[in-house]
């Protein structure tokens, strides 16, 4: 059972219980894809923009700060094999520069001072522990906190807007929680069309989100406790890393049990060690307590045996994947 959700994570559930299993439960990573490269780059640059003095923040630098981001990510194991050319990564980083020179046509960036950038939203509601990271939290001149996020990718005709502000809207809640203030505004701004979408917030918009996540959050431990993510087909399967081992596309889907219970195992371990990291010497214990026996170098090898195991059988799994 995980120990803590995401919105993120949560929306994932929400479109498909299977797809959150393959991700969080069985932990099959999916690898980092340009896109993904693309996003996570051009928020960094957009985040450190903010740390010049206004009258620097201006095209040359933004595209600049891009350029470093990437040169320190570039050559990881992550990154290094997305582009097969120079000329791939070439078009790939004009792109970007491109989302970036969008950003500069919404916002001016020299009249804006961000209140936070990047930070760790967290809290409990109820049994769920929710966190995430908010992109960047602005302050208006009567002093009301306005959450915006970042999105490199196209913005839904107005109509659509509202289901994309459900991780905002989580936030604002955790911010209110946090800070007793509730925050008067959510900003979308979308780079690939130069759109920003907003939505006033107000309490009763906040409740309905926290019944909502209550509910997800339901779900999943029901989830946990019967064994069973059903696979939704949904107008995103397409784009799904997990389509080729998913049961509805794929009869002979390879059986992830063995990878559950291996998972399952890691995790207890790691709890075993956590609560014998409680005590100097677990010596000391009562010979009558389950920890006195214990040896922390043992437990941390078997946890070692057990990924290398897991690494394989995945690695097995990728196949199917056409890893």
């Amino acid at each position: 059972m995980i120990k803590n959700l995401s919105p993120s994570r949560a929306s994932q559930y929400k479109t498909c219980p299977k797809q959150f299993e393959f991700a969080n439960v069985i932990k099959i990573k999916e690898p980092t894809n340009e896109v993904q490269a693309k996003g996570t780059t051009v928020h960094t640059a957009l985040e450190n923009l903010y740390d010049m003095k206004p009258d620097k923040r201006n095209r040359e630098n933004l595209h600049n700060l891009f350029r470093t981001a990437w040169s320190k990510v570039r050559e990881n194991d992550e990154h290094s094999k997305l582009f097969s050319t120079r000329d791939e990564e070439r078009t790939w980083g004009l792109d970007a520069l491109k989302l970036l020179d969008n950003y500069l046509a919404l916002e001016n960036p020299e009249e804006i001072e961000p209140l936070e950038r990047e930070r760790w939203v967290r809290g409990n509601i109820l049994d769920l522990s929710l966190r995430g990271i908010l992109d960047r939290m602005d302050k208006d001149a009567d002093g009301n906190l306005i959450i915006v996020d970042y999105k490199s990718g196209k913005a839904p005709l107005a109509k659509y807007k509202e289901p994309r502000f459900f991780a905002l809207k989580l936030y604002a809640l955790l911010i209110k929680n946090e800070l007793g203030i509730t925050p008067s505004k959510l900003k979308l701004i979308y780079l690939k069309n130069s759109t920003i979408h907003t939505l006033d917030v107000n309490d009763k918009m906040l409740k309905e989100a926290k019944e909502e996540i209550l509910d997800i959050w339901e779900n999943i431990k029901n989830s946990f406790k019967e064994d069973n993510f059903p696979a939704i087909k949904n107008t995103l399967c397409d784009w799904c890393y997990y389509k080729p081992i998913c049961p509805i596309y794929n009869q002979d889907a390879p059986d992830t049990t063995k990878l559950k219970e291996i998972n399952k195992e890691i995790e207890n371990l790691k709890e075993t060690i956590q609560a014998l990291d409680m005590f100097e010497d677990p010596k000391e214990l009562p010979k009558t307590n389950s920890l006195y026996s214990l040896d922390k170098k043992e437990i941390q090898s078997s946890i070692n045996k057990l990924t290398k195991e897991h690494e394989k059988l995945v690695s097995k799994t990728l196949e199917t994947l056409g890893e």
